[in-house]
């Protein structure tokens, strides 16, 4: 009902020739700017327009119509953003016992962890309690106890201010200043870079950036960027940009030239390999004994090959034929060391 009367009182502030229901159109698309604003904590004059499916000039006869309701809505310069004066318009959050189990039981085991997000995630939790009315406290504890999310590896530390200061960066569109530790190199290097994301992979977070240095987006580990400032310049992130996108071809993170690979797992490994789903392009062809031909094209060797000697001899490789080598080498290697 709070809900209903928030809505209510922007039809009565809004002024009359939108109000007028030959202009119901642009009431509607009014809500939604409304909405938008408030659901992504302010929003690009883009964004809106996109969303809208309008131009950029009827966005801003948009915003000059809430500003003239009483709904102030403001530039801000550092993310680029339109956002609301205050808060009035939020309203509070309600859960049901099943959306409110479903939550916490994705984050409670991040939030045991010392990750970045730790400290975050358990404030979240204990808000999202505390929300709800007190039977229903209990009861989503009891439903909780039914579905555990297990994190198989533990996540690599990275510093809380270190993380906070890439964080801030991404959101204001600021270019950073970095020391960063290549391991292969065994060396230390400062660059700058414009920080597009952070994601989480595997048992670590990364970030993907642009680098001046190497002219190319780049995959940085967090916990090898032993320094960050931030920077007075800016950036704009590229339209096209996709995390999606970026890790497309990979199996996990790799990047390199594609390669097609074809595997033969003999029946006892094809009764796990064909249940799941490892890669986008993966593709699985039934023998008539009970094996499998697997068939994807990757991003790179490293890691598909530790995938593949994972499964020991119960697959082999057909294709590509370096690969194949590669692994003849190393199943020779273990012989070595085994004898």
């Amino acid at each position: 009902m709070e809900f209903l009367q928030e809505r209510r009182m922007i039809f009565l502030n809004l002024p009359f020739e939108v109000v007028n229901v030959s202009n119901s159109e642009k009431l509607l698309r009014l809500l939604k700017v409304i909405s938008l604003i408030e659901r992504r904590h302010g929003a690009t004059l883009n964004n809106l327009a996109e969303e809208c499916n309008v131009c950029e000039r009827n966005i801003y006869r948009d915003l000059d119509a809430l500003n003239e309701s009483g709904i102030p809505v403001y530039f801000d310069v550092e993310t680029k953003r339109y956002r609301f004066m205050d808060k009035v318009f939020l309203r509070p959050l309600t859960f049901s016992v099943d959306e409110a189990a479903a939550v916490l039981a994705c984050v409670q085991d991040f939030s045991k962890e010392n990750t970045p997000l730790s400290n975050s995630l358990r404030l979240a939790q204990d808000k999202i309690l505390a929300c709800l009315p007190n039977d229903r406290q209990c009861q989503v504890d009891k439903a909780r106890k039914v579905v555990d999310i297990w994190v198989t590896s533990k996540p690599v530390e990275v510093c809380q201010k270190l993380f906070g200061c890439v964080e801030k960066a991404i959101e204001r569109h600021r270019r950073l200043k970095i020391r960063y530790y290549t391991k292969q190199r065994e060396s230390e290097s400062e660059r700058k870079i414009d920080p597009y994301v952070i994601t989480f992979r595997g048992s670590a977070w990364y970030l993907i950036a642009y680098c001046h240095l190497r002219q190319d987006v780049l995959l940085f580990r967090m916990d090898r960027i032993k320094q960050a400032n931030e920077t007075m310049e800016s950036f704009d992130l590229p339209k096209d940009f996709s995390t999606q996108e970026y890790f497309s071809g990979s199996w996990l993170i790799e990047r390199g030239e594609p390669v097609h690979v074809k595997l033969r797992f003999l029946p006892e490994a094809a009764r796990w390999v064909r249940s799941e789903t490892f890669h986008p392009s993966q593709r699985i062809t039934e023998l008539d004994d009970g094996a499998i031909i697997f068939e994807a094209t990757v991003n790179g060797r490293r890691e598909i090959s530790r995938w593949i000697l994972g499964y020991g001899s119960e697959v082999e490789v057909l294709e590509p034929e370096d690969l194949r080598f590669y692994l003849m080498k190393q199943a020779a290697q273990m012989v070595k060391i085994y004898n």
